[in-house]
């Protein structure tokens, strides 16, 4: 009797450890809002990016003006107009650099919105 009470043990441990490392084999999908939460998640990571690209390239921009003002208060008239044609130049650049990285935040934004589905 002895016997058989332990080799039923045997073999409900053995089932147990079978069973076991056959779930543990099986490969788990993510879920949806799972999914949903790491789209969201990467859609933030790159807004935030953009936004501080944004704001480096904008003190980087304000560094080089305030260089070129300086500049500007001892230069000759020949060298002030082109200080001022360098500020110029500087200053459409930087628009159209914010203007584009802005765009861009936008489209970062839509697609979170739309990843995040309909509220409730």
């Amino acid at each position: 009797m002895r016997s058989t009470t332990t080799l039923t043990r045997l073999f409900a441990l053995a089932f147990f450890a079978v069973a076991g490392s056959v779930a543990v084999a099986q490969p788990t999908k993510p879920t949806a809002a799972e999914s949903a939460a790491a789209a969201k998640q990467k859609a933030k990571t790159e807004v935030d990016s953009a936004k501080q690209k944004a704001l480096a390239q904008r003190d980087s921009i304000l560094a080089e003006y305030e260089a070129l003002a300086r500049q500007l208060k001892d230069a000759s008239a020949e060298q002030r107009k082109q200080i001022l044609d360098r500020i110029e130049q500087q200053k459409k650049a930087f628009e159209e650099a914010q203007s584009s990285l802005h765009k861009q935040i936008r489209d970062e934004q839509r697609r979170q919105r739309q990843s995040a589905g309909p509220k409730r």
